[in-house]
């Protein structure tokens, strides 16, 4: 017998369908989006046997496909693993359905709708999957100062001074920010260029409760301290995203295809599906290109 891993993920952009098949990375998955915003959504996969090595290769697969996930979305995703059951060996991936609901637990923020799985970014270095890994814990937590540590440590992978990529960034494309000068202008810099407030103030005063004379401590219990809080973790993370887009250098892309009508989906290189034996595994208004 084989079994069946259930997992479950919350997703805040609504899915054009209900169901997919797919393979990322050589493991196939069914996504089954619940029907009622109160509970999470699931991805199902049979694996030969329930050992931890093999679940743990499959939920790392799964968790790497949710961040490319909501990167492309611009959505916010939440994974954990849900439990599972035996499975007979004859009985395809398409007919498993799951037998644990759990309730969604992102905070919710609103939705947007007719997002989906047909494109996502190729991820293909260990930098840019570590990237796109804190990027998707920064964008689910629902608390300010643990998604501007997450945000702040995407500048650091790779880079051994994110203090002067912010500034460096901030010079080069000033006119690029302006959709963040609000929030910028808003921070009580005092002279200080932006890297190293965001550094000292926020980084240091988050990871350290206890500081030297005359540095900055964080006050939970100050609202003013609160509202810097939150404008920092809106600049940084637009910061974050120029460095996975052009540091790191997340371009390429991946499409759901497959090979003539009853092939399994397949999540390959874009650059590979311009042969005539490709087409879209779930077509809708996109097209191959």
């Amino acid at each position: 017998m084989s079994y069946l891993m259930e997992i479950s993920f919350d997703n805040d952009g609504r899915l054009r369908r209900k169901t997919y098949l797919f393979e990322y990375r050589e493991i196939r998955f069914r996504l089954i989006q619940h029907h009622s915003r109160e509970y999470a959504d699931h991805l199902l996969s049979i694996l030969p046997s329930d050992v931890i090595s093999e679940r743990e290769h499959a939920f790392s697969v799964a968790s790497e496909f949710l961040s490319a996930l909501g990167w492309a979305n611009k959505a916010r995703t939440a994974i954990w693993e849900s439990g599972g059951r035996t499975w007979p060996d004859k009985l395809p991936l398409s007919k498993a359905r799951p037998r644990v609901n759990d309730f969604r637990i992102l905070p919710f923020k609103g939705r947007h709708i007719g997002c989906s799985i047909d494109r996502i970014p190729k991820i293909e270095t260990e930098g840019q999957r570590i990237a796109l890994t804190l990027y998707r814990e920064a964008c689910a937590s629902n608390n300010d100062y643990l998604s501007f540590i997450f945000f702040w440590q995407i500048l650091e992978v790779g880079c051994s001074n994110a203090e002067g990529f912010v500034d460096k960034t901030h010079r080069k494309l000033a006119k690029q920010l302006t959709t963040r000068q609000k929030d910028i202008n808003s921070l009580p810099l005092r002279g200080r260029k932006l890297g190293e407030y965001l550094r000292d103030e926020c980084r240091d005063a988050i990871a350290h409760i206890r500081r030297k004379p005359g540095k900055k401590k964080l006050d939970l219990n100050l609202s003013q301290d609160r509202t810097n809080s939150s404008a920092s973790v809106r600049v940084a993370k637009t910061f974050s995203e120029y460095y996975i887009r052009e540091n790191l250098k997340l371009r390429k892309q991946l499409c759901l295809v497959r090979e003539g009508r009853r092939g399994f989906p397949r999540c390959i290189d874009q650059h590979f599906t311009k042969g005539h034996k490709w087409e879209l595994a779930y077509p809708n208004i996109h097209k191959l290109s």
